[in-house]
């Protein structure tokens, strides 16, 4: 379970950093005057997701299930994480929203990174939900 905390906070850590780094382009967007909105949601998104997963790196241990099970629950978490803040980042830079499979290329990757994030972040927590509940009983 150590190594996968370090993974679990090591994928924090990089996108604590691009949340930073969003940070900045957030602020000369401010200055500009030009598609904050955007920058401004990957900068949040991307701080909060890295420090769910330093946090997640803290508790990993303490659900009671298989070990393959523990380490697909965290995997298929920091999936959800990257594809997140990927389709944030291409917004940011190009304005498509990704709200459907339709438009430009750009509009395309961006729904698809959503939605693939989306798909693997709930059975991700349902495996944690039911390891800590499973914890709890014993």
């Amino acid at each position: 379970m150590e190594k996968l905390a370090i993974h679990l906070a090591l994928h924090g850590v990089l996108i604590l950093t691009a949340g930073a780094l969003a940070g900045l382009f957030l602020w000369q967007s401010i200055v500009k005057n030009t598609n904050r909105e955007d920058w401004h949601l990957l900068h949040a998104s991307s701080t909060s997701r890295g420090i769910m997963l330093i946090a997640l790196a803290a508790i990993i241990h303490l659900p009671a299930l298989p070990s393959w099970q523990i380490t697909m629950l965290a995997w298929l978490i920091i999936y959800f994480v990257w594809t997140s803040v990927l389709a944030m980042l291409i917004r940011a830079m190009t304005g498509e929203t990704g709200f459907t499979l339709a438009g430009s290329p750009a509009n395309k990757v961006v729904h698809i990174l959503y939605v693939t994030g989306t798909i693997t972040l709930f059975p991700g927590l349902l495996l944690l939900a039911i390891g800590l509940f499973k914890a709890l009983a014993l």
